[in-house]
């Protein structure tokens, strides 16, 4: 079995080395997690900002071996997968090129991305990503119209609650703030409607809030449904032939002599 292998559109696969880099990306975010915490031992400190030095380089060897191995290496720089690696690695590289790269290594954030870097080569991610592709186009007309509910039911509360309460709703955007948390059913309490038509519009939300968990989960729902078909279709055509051949083999046995 080779070291390396490709993918159809050429990013490079390099077999169970992928699990070490699973393992550091793990180490990474657990010596994140100590660095967090402020009453950890200095030298715990201290020996995880080394460690997590040592693995932002490898990261950065990573995404170099994988622009060399790949083929063509402009479909893999310019893919997902390549964009998420070069992010990853930029706050890093900008601590090698002086004060004026600085405020990239600030953006150091950003690195937190490397979770999803898990799902390189993950079956299971490979099956959110189809689904998710089957469903595109109604997902984005979906939320296409959910966002434009949001943007009119939001003005219309600005305007019902402004003259009433001018100190809370003092800009479109305080009324935006109310319809998104009002959307997520989080509610803080922090902005309430008092004129009828506020309440109005509030409850328009509310019934867009119920109709995203309604119809998000059953698109969801049916397109998972079609990828596990599919899959199982795949997996039955790929035996039929084997198990075929075993048949004929075992009936020529059987036959007598």
């Amino acid at each position: 079995m080779p070291l390396i292998t490709r993918t159809k559109q050429g990013a490079a696969n390099f077999g169970p080395w992928e699990n070490v880099v699973r393992v550091l990306i793990l180490v990474w975010f657990m010596l994140y997690t100590l660095n967090a915490i402020p009453d950890v031992h200095p030298l715990v400190g201290r020996i995880a900002a080394k460690v997590n030095y040592w693995i932002s380089y490898f990261f950065v060897f990573e995404y170099i071996l994988r622009v060399l191995c790949a083929k063509p290496r402009k479909a893999y720089i310019f893919s997902g997968m390549g964009i998420l690696d070069f992010i990853v690695c930029v706050p890093f590289l900008g601590m090698f090129f002086g004060a004026d790269w600085q405020i990239l290594y600030s953006l150091r954030i950003v690195r937190v991305l490397a979770i999803f870097k898990l799902a390189r080569f993950n079956q299971t991610a490979a099956s959110f990503k189809k689904a998710f592709y089957l469903i595109r186009d109604e997902f984005f007309l979906f939320f296409s119209v959910i966002l434009f509910m949001l943007y009119v039911t939001s003005l219309g509360i600005y305007i019902a609650e402004h003259d009433a309460q001018p100190e809370k709703f003092r800009s479109f955007f305080d009324a935006l703030w109310f319809a998104v948390e009002t959307l997520s059913t989080v509610g803080y309490g922090d902005l309430v409607p008092i004129t009828p038509m506020g309440r109005i519009f509030t409850g328009v939300i509310m019934f867009i809030a119920v109709s995203i968990i309604a119809i998000s989960t059953g698109l969801i729902t049916s397109a998972f449904s079609r990828v596990w078909q599919q899959e199982n279709v795949f997996a039955h055509r790929r035996k039929r032939p084997a198990d075929k051949t075993a048949a004929e083999s075992g009936g020529e046995e059987e036959e007598p002599k």
